[in-house]
């Protein structure tokens, strides 16, 4: 009896050990043999190939290490193989025994160049791009799990051409002009460079597809002699900078003294820093004034370049804008101010806006029809409204008492928007109203004026249609 029982017990071990091996066996097999291939991501976004366009490709698999990343261009029968400088990440991991344990994600990041310079066989027309990942895996009969991204994508080696529609642009230092021209098929951005600024265009409505309309602007600081051009870039990254016909009319701009004392600090200051956690108390009124003046000053004027970018891409008004009513000027835009202290000079900065005046919490109107893009403590500015009016042009409405609207709201022209007062650095009850190009402060008297609007900015939306 004690034999029968220990022949049944290792007949049972057996029978477990069998299923054991047989478990693992299927376990490995489907980590090892499992056909799962490598995942390809193209992680800049190519539109078409030029004289030296860049691929980033990111290759990743969970399961097993890559082996392998391949990049070739076919056109008409040929193929070319292109060079590749790879990244690998492989993250350590168990042993390969260890079949059932989970392993960390193999990623290789890619790259390479492809265009005329890198493929001189290469021209113009159309071509595909084949990658191809491998893995380490023994699926896919011992050669590794395989993954293939195919691209057909247009190959332009000539840059885009501007054709400029518009024969004369007058603009005054610090103000605006319009520019229309048409651009060639495949440009994906077009627009006017004035020295650092870039001033971005857009469709010419009730017009052909390829004609575009472009606000610019020679705003404060910028040489009247520093050259503008038409810029206009393709899908394939080839450049093209044409001259335009242009008139800079020169201004000489206000200068003006401002005295800073203990009372004036004292009310000002300690208000803003409470608004602004960004900024460090540094011991003394007058540093953490001048703190405001500079850091302050220039984090605002980041921040509007910000909300300039949100903008609708047609004109969202029709009539000249407002100011506001029965106020006075006093401010106006490009005013040069010295700070002084103690009879000495502390600070130099410019007021790029217009301050008006009128009695305390004055209603505030919206310039023109437009969409509120920001309401909010804004700095220096204190309580501010900014609102879109389309093509990059928008409204900044500072040291309001009161916010009467909500971002993404849509407003009339009139409509009020808030009411006047004395938040941020502001020395009374008023209002800053600023024009924005492009997220750039601009003249704003020239937006006020019938007589301009029509002569810069409607004829020639009627001559270009």
């Amino acid at each position: 009896m004690k034999k029968a029982q220990t022949s049944n017990g290792r007949g049972a071990g057996l029978v477990i050990f069998v299923l054991v091996v047989l478990i693992g066996l299927v376990i490995l097999g489907v980590k090892v043999f499992s056909p799962e291939a490598p995942a390809i991501r193209l992680t800049n976004p190519v539109k078409a190939l030029g004289k030296s366009t860049e691929l980033r490709v990111e290759v990743s698999d969970p399961r097993h290490r890559i082996k392998a990343v391949s990049i070739r261009v076919e056109q008409k029968g040929k193929a070319f193989k292109l060079p590749v400088a790879v990244a690998v990440a492989h993250p350590p991991g168990p042993p390969w025994w260890k079949f059932w344990a989970s392993r960390p994600v193999s990623r290789w990041t890619v790259t390479a160049r492809a265009g005329q310079q890198e493929l001189p066989a290469l021209h113009q027309g159309h071509a595909r791009i084949v990658i191809t990942a491998v893995n380490n895996s023994w699926g896919r009969f011992f050669r590794g799990g395989r993954s293939v991204m195919v691209l057909r994508l247009p190959v332009r080696f000539s840059p885009p051409q501007i054709y400029v529609l518009t024969t004369q642009n007058n603009v005054t230092d610090g103000g605006c002009a319009m520019v229309v021209f048409r651009v060639s098929r495949g440009t994906v951005l077009s627009g006017v460079q004035v020295g650092p600024y870039f001033f971005r265009s857009y469709p010419m409505p009730k017009a052909k597809h390829d004609t575009r309309l472009c606000l610019f602007a020679f705003p404060y600081g910028v040489p009247p002699s520093t050259p503008a051009h038409l810029m206009a870039r393709d899908d394939a990254g080839n450049v093209t900078l044409a001259n335009f016909d242009y008139r800079v009319l020169p201004r000489k701009f206000h200068r003006g003294k401002i005295v800073l004392t203990h009372s004036f600090m004292e009310r000002l200051v300690p208000p803003i820093m409470s608004e602004s956690p960004q900024l460090k108390n540094q011991g003394s009124l007058l540093k953490n004034f001048l703190q405001i003046n500079r850091q302050l000053r220039q984090t605002d004027t980041a921040l509007l370049f910000k909300y300039g970018q949100e903008t609708t891409h047609h004109f969202l008004w029709s009539k000249p804008f407002l100011a506001l009513p029965h106020s006075k000027v006093e401010a106006g835009y490009g005013d040069a101010r010295s700070y002084f202290y103690h009879g000495k000079v502390v600070d130099h900065e410019v007021h790029l806006g217009y301050d008006l005046a009128s009695v305390a919490h004055a209603p505030v109107p919206a310039a023109n029809n437009g969409k509120v893009v920001f309401t909010g403590y804004l700095g220096i500015f204190g309580n501010a409204v900014i609102l879109d009016h389309g093509c990059g042009l928008e409204t900044l409405y500072g040291h309001l008492s009161r916010i009467d609207v909500k971002p993404g709201q849509t407003v009339r022209r009139g409509q009020t928007i808030g009411h006047t007062g004395q938040t941020g650095l502001a020395l009374g009850d008023h209002l800053h109203f600023g024009v924005l190009l492009d997220g750039i402060q601009v003249d704003p008297i020239e937006w006020w004026d019938p007589h301009w609007i029509h002569d810069q900015i409607l004829i020639k939306l009627t001559a270009a249609r």
